[in-house]
């Protein structure tokens, strides 16, 4: 269930970051008010909320905290701890003064929002790449992030914009390294005018506002290899990917998609064999979840192994309750797999690896640094999923020329 203002005011805890937020805009609260740390002030504070009359200040200041946490769960985090890798002093603070997800979110966000705004930008990455498309540009060079360079890569997405859809005359654009040499563009143009309903305050006013229209592109340089998230299909995937190698690239190039393999999951009905696994220190291998198709296409079934299954096989499961599909013809459309490491010392839970595939050539392996990704490639490899030297990145040889080139690939 999605929180409220109210379930977030009551988990922060009552620190300076909070009251600073809360006098900033204008809450009203006793003179000489404690701002301790107690169930009691969080309480107080949720009702001075609640009957604020300054109706306008009261949404803003809602607004603005439930903006504040968006990335208070696990996901987000790991986006945080990424995008403040390079600060000192805001690791520092994340790691001493949060007790919290959703504490270090708002806290972030209040003291370091640039660092927030890059952080939700590797959020959406990671929430949206799996519906990504994939290019191989055949080069294989430095970007360049200057003004210069995304003032014109901005200005080509605009002018395609203009042509398209009467709309684009704003946009921002950033490039940050995630990783070495694994570079993220973000950008975002302004969409067609629209006339809202809402409300401002308690009167409803119609007003006008222009949407975003967000795009992200991931480039590998050490594979020449872009994944692009954009909306309104295969003409504005090419645009992107074509503003991109000549503007930040240096190099112009015609786009052509590289197609996934259909990848055939048969083998997984006998479960997930990789004894590899356990060597490179894996304590359990599980075969999570199967989605099976009949063979009249007529039915899919998701299956997964439930906590109470004490972390057997969804294979296991199936041939004592549920045997037909497995001894029929039903096609493996999709799997999930859960490699477990051994719980570290003073702790119950073990920390899982999670491998998704499915038959028309979807990983998740791109979320894994290149160590983990090279690993859970081969396991793929050990249980004929992928045929040898058949993997996520696209060949590493010399580019022919400035074109771009089609070459295997196993992320859509």
């Amino acid at each position: 269930m999605k929180k409220t203002f109210v379930d977030v005011m009551l988990e922060l805890p009552v620190d300076a970051t909070l009251r600073d937020f809360l006098t900033s805009h204008g809450l009203p609260v006793p003179e000489g008010f404690a701002w301790d740390e107690t169930p009691q002030t969080s309480q107080f504070l949720v009702d001075a909320v609640k009957v604020w009359p300054d109706t306008a200040a009261r949404d803003q200041m809602i607004a603005n905290l439930m903006a504040a946490v968006q990335l208070g769960d696990a996901a987000g985090q790991q986006a945080i701890f990424e995008a403040a890798a390079a600060d000192g002093a805001a690791l520092t603070g994340l790691a001493t003064l949060c007790q919290s997800d959703v504490h270090r979110s708002f806290w972030l966000y209040i003291h370091h929002p640039t660092l927030f705004e890059r952080a939700y930008d590797f959020s959406f990455w990671e929430h949206h790449g799996p519906q990504s498309q994939q290019y191989d540009l055949g080069l294989k060079r430095q970007p360049d992030g200057s003004d210069r360079q995304l003032a014109a890569l901005r200005n080509a997405i605009s002018a395609f914009y203009e042509r398209e859809m009467h709309c684009g005359d704003g946009s921002v654009a950033h490039l940050v390294e995630r990783s070495p040499g694994v570079f993220l563009l973000t950008v975002h143009v302004k969409d067609m005018a629209m006339l809202r309903l809402e409300f401002e305050g308690s009167t409803l006013k119609r007003r006008v506002g222009n949407p975003n229209i967000h795009m992200v592109l991931e480039y590998a340089k050490s594979t020449g290899v872009v994944r692009t998230l954009v909306r309104g299909g295969q003409k504005y995937q090419q645009m992107l990917v074509e503003a991109f190698a000549e503007h930040v690239l240096g190099v112009k190039a015609n786009a052509h998609r590289i197609k996934s393999p259909t990848l055939d999951l048969s083998m997984l009905r006998t479960g997930f064999d990789a004894p590899e696994a356990f060597e490179d220190g894996f304590s359990l291998v599980q075969l999570k979840a199967l989605t099976l198709l009949s063979p009249d296409a007529a039915l899919k079934i998701e299956c997964t192994a439930m906590q109470s299954s004490q972390q057997r096989s969804v294979h296991e499961l199936l041939k004592e309750k549920l045997p037909g599909p497995l001894e029929g013809n039903w096609a493996v459309t999709a799997a999930q797999v859960n490699l477990y490491y051994p719980p570290e010392p003073g702790r119950t839970r073990a920390r899982v690896v999670t491998i998704e595939v499915t038959s028309k050539g979807r990983l998740n392996l791109n979320k894994f640094d290149p160590k983990m990704q090279a690993q859970l490639e081969g396991y793929l490899v050990s249980v004929g999923i992928l045929q040898k030297g058949q993997t996520l990145s696209a060949q590493e040889i010399p580019p022919e020329g400035d074109a771009i080139r089609s070459s295997p690939a196993f992320e859509d």
